[in-house]
């Protein structure tokens, strides 16, 4: 009885034992930890980290629809390489569709934060906002890297904003200063000084900030080429306090042109040059978040900086200039070498807050081109490229309703004039000028 009993509680236990080897063999029903988003506060709304990383990372971007409509400009045809106006009045339509993607990583290390940013911005135009003169021919659809750098230790190396523009966006059209949406390919590096006060100092691209050269009607283009032989180098001092801030920029680069032709034969190269100033002035005595922005600029072949109404605003070229689309030059290519534009501009911008959902903006500017005395008794638009002495303005309105915050729906007009003053009765007083309406819809993420 005893044997038998034990054999049982033997069995039992082994049993027992089988069992629960078993069940530590079979895959366990417990899930692996989930990895939640989680909010990175270090560098303000909008970042998260990146699971499984130490990196934040922000996604944004911006949905924009316009619509404009340009009126008394005069028509346009193609002569050459360049565009001449004839007698005509007409009104444009136009409309654009945009959508930007922004992003923003950044990661913290023993040096700092290194940063990088990429925007890619995406839209379809039609009509005058995207051809001079306009037309009706279907719509134009492209991309455009806006923004592709990384920030680290105080350099920034890649595509971002240019170092010597100052006015901000607020405006839908253009007034006459140096701005270039697409930013310019440069090597910066900026000292934070304390106090409020930084400089920077860049190398750059010219070629995403220039024109460059045009050949004159003597001087074939085949022969004469402009070339960049050495980057351009632009400086800036900023400086910020509670009432706004002050910035002063400078840019300095070397034109180049060289031809084979025996009977106008040169190598030559030219130094070029801007400075400017800026000021934001904080108006919170009138309403929270009003501001009033002033700049002022002076350019020896970098006219890019002073009356900016070329390619690079072509939204704007055949509205803001009355019609006069020829895309000017920074400097002259004649028959005995480079000569250089002189110029020089005012600007400003005033906003207004009536409530916080209602903004207000008011733009005045003028801008003065001296051109070389080669071309300054070629008219406007003429074969060569002849482009005169010539004094631009332009004032605009605009009123802004703000539903929700980083969403805008904006009504504004511009009035553009253009005079051209050259030395012969052939290019002096031409006087042209348009005005121009638009609406526009856009939201921020």
């Amino acid at each position: 009885m005893k044997l038998a009993k034990s054999l049982l509680l033997g069995s039992a236990a082994a049993l027992v034992a089988t069992a629960g080897a078993t069940a530590a063999d079979l895959p366990s029903k417990k899930a692996a930890p989930v990895q939640f988003v989680q909010v990175c506060s270090a560098y303000g709304a909008g970042f998260f980290t990146i699971p499984g990383t130490d990196t934040c990372l922000k996604v944004g971007g911006r949905v924009r629809a316009d619509y404009a409509l340009s009126g008394k400009q005069d028509v346009a045809t193609a002569v050459a390489n360049t565009t001449v106006l004839s007698k005509g009045s007409q009104n444009f339509w136009g409309n654009e569709a945009r959508g930007r993607v922004d992003l923003d990583a950044r990661t913290p290390t023993a040096w700092g934060t290194a940063q990088a940013v990429a925007s890619l911005r995406l839209a379809r135009t039609s009509g005058v906002l995207t051809s001079s003169p306009a037309t009706s021919a279907a719509g134009s659809a492209g991309a455009t890297l806006e923004a592709a750098y990384v920030r680290f230790a105080g350099f920034t190396f890649g595509v971002a904003r240019d170092n010597f523009a100052f006015m901000p966006s607020t405006f839908y059209g253009a007034g006459h200063w140096g701005s270039f949406a697409n930013g310019a390919f440069q090597v910066a590096y900026t000292a934070v000084l304390g106090g409020g006060l930084s400089a920077t100092v860049a190398i750059q691209d010219r070629s995403y900030t220039t024109l460059g050269a045009t050949a004159t009607g003597g001087q074939s283009t085949s022969l004469a080429n402009h070339y960049d032989n050495m980057p351009q180098v632009n400086v800036r001092l900023d400086w910020d306090q509670a009432w706004g801030s002050l910035s002063l920029s400078g840019a300095v680069g070397q034109a180049s042109a060289v031809t084979s032709s025996t009977s106008q034969a040169y190598d030559e190269s030219k130094t070029v040059w801007a400075a400017g100033i800026g000021v934001k002035i904080e108006l919170p005595m009138l309403a929270k978040g009003d501001q009033l922005f002033l700049t002022a600029a002076y350019a020896d072949g970098m006219t890019e900086y002073t009356t900016n109404w070329t390619s690079f605003k072509s939204s704007d070229t055949s509205r803001n200039v009355g019609g006069n689309v020829a895309n000017h030059p920074s400097y002259f290519l004649n028959t005995t070498g480079i000569e250089n534009f002189k110029s020089w501009n005012v600007a400003a911008i005033m906003t207004h807050f009536w409530a916080p959902q209602w903004r207000s903006a008011f733009l005045a500017s003028y801008g003065q081109i001296d051109a070389p005395a080669s071309v300054n008794a070629l008219a406007w638009g003429t074969t060569g490229g002849g482009f005169a002495d010539a004094k631009v303005w332009n004032i605009g309105k605009q009123i802004a309703f703000l539903p929700t915050r980083n969403f805008e729906i904006g009504v504004e007009a511009l009035y553009a004039r253009v005079s051209n003053s050259g030395s012969t009765t052939t290019a002096a007083n031409t006087s042209k000028g348009n005005w121009t309406g638009r609406l526009r819809v856009e939201r921020t993420f």
